[in-house]
């Protein structure tokens, strides 16, 4: 068996998703590991890239952009390792920081998933946004955490047979804080690993023009969260508050069709509570 199934969704990020897949096998050398790429339907060339350049890697050639948490579901169901690793295609692997983080759950039999230190381009460290002030991405040893980020998150096989795979309500943002809630509602710790580091461009692919799909699907997400984790009081509590806090937003972005359009979505869905009702375990 692999030690190590490293997943990774990818959509039109053809340059990324081949600097990242180099890296992983240029600096990791200590463990049995499979890549799975599961890829979005790109039109960029990607699929073509992967099969010339990286034969080892198993593609899986989606013929839609599912979203992150399907395609990453996909390869949550494919893979054959000890651990499963979601990493984002804008990443780069630091020597051994897979290694390390492998080495690291093998220790601590507690630890139902960790994470690693993200680094940005210029070497300086990447806030993961710490819940209620925690500045653990400062820490300078493991650390037991609310949650890391989805960016690079490495899962125990036996807390995916537990809690299940990514929750499907959900489109791309929220994933991480949902998975690790649930991970540690099982019984099992959240880890940050500082020694292991890997780049992260930081969002690259999702910030480079207003996307309207995932600007809504993140607040969409947002509200199934809440429900989902905090119950009926808070939820209704929260899309109240979004409504009148986004109502306030509209006339900043009179004059911009496509923010004004995707704000008037999200106040509709928070009032009349579109938000599916989540399936109870």
């Amino acid at each position: 068996m692999n030690d190590l199934s490293i997943i990774i969704v990818n959509t039109n990020n053809k340059k990324l998703l081949e600097e990242c897949l180099t890296s992983i096998y240029q600096n990791t050398r200590k463990i049995a590991l499979e890549i799975i790429v599961s890829d979005n339907a790109s039109t960029d060339g990607s699929q073509s890239m992967v099969k010339a350049k990286f034969p080892q890697v198993k593609l899986i050639e989606n013929k839609e952009n599912l979203g992150f948490i399907k395609a990453s579901n996909l390869g949550l169901k494919a893979f054959s390792a000890r651990y499963a690793m979601l990493l984002n295609d804008d990443t780069v692997v630091k020597a051994d920081a897979l290694e390390r983080l492998v080495e690291f759950m093998d220790k601590h039999p507690e630890a139902g998933a960790c994470g690693p230190k993200l680094l940005n381009t210029d070497g300086s460290v990447q806030h993961q946004g710490g819940l209620f002030g925690k500045r653990f991405w400062l820490a300078k040893e493991p650390t037991a955490v609310d949650f890391v980020i989805g960016a690079a998150l490495l899962v125990r096989n036996e807390v995916i047979d537990r809690v299940g795979i990514m929750d499907e309500n959900l489109f791309f943002y929220n994933d991480d804080l949902d998975w690790c809630l649930s991970i540690r509602k099982a019984g099992w710790k959240i880890y940050f690993v500082p020694d292991a580091e890997i780049i992260h461009y930081g969002g690259y692919s999702s910030k480079r023009t207003f996307n309207r799909r995932l600007f809504v699907e993140g607040f969409k997400g947002g509200l199934y969260f809440c429900r989902k984790h905090y119950g009926e009081l808070a939820y209704n509590i929260y899309r109240l508050c979004l409504c009148f806090g986004l109502s306030l937003c509209l006339p900043f972005h009179f004059f911009n069709k496509e923010k004004l359009s995707a704000y008037s979505e999200i106040i509709g869905l928070a009032w009349h509570g579109q938000i599916p009702r989540p399936m109870l375990k």
